[in-house]
C-alpha cells in the first residue's frame, strides 16, 4: 500500500520538474514568437509600400497599353 503523508513532520522534500519537457515548450513558445514577428514585418512592410506599387503598376500598364499606338503613328 502507497505511504502515509505525515503532515507537521520536518521540512517537505522538492520534487524535481520534468525539465526537457518545460524545455520544449518554452522552445516551441519561442518559435511561434518569432514566426508571428516575422510575419507581421513582412505585413507592415507590404501594406507600406502597397500604394507606391500600384501606381508604378499602373502606370507600366498605361505605357504598355499606349506604347505601340504611339510608336505606329496613330494609323
Amino acid at each position: 500500500m502507497a505511504e502515509e503523508i505525515a503532515y507537521g513532520q520536518g521540512i517537505a522534500s522538492v520534487v524535481e520538474p520534468n525539465m526537457p519537457m518545460i524545455d520544449a515548450i518554452v522552445e516551441d513558445i519561442r518559435y511561434k514568437g518569432q514566426l508571428l514577428a516575422r510575419e507581421t514585418k513582412l505585413s507592415s512592410g507590404v501594406l507600406a509600400t502597397v500604394s507606391i506599387g500600384f501606381a508604378i503598376g499602373f502606370v507600366f500598364a498605361v505605357v504598355m497599353m499606349l506604347g505601340p499606338i504611339a510608336f505606329m503613328g496613330g494609323q
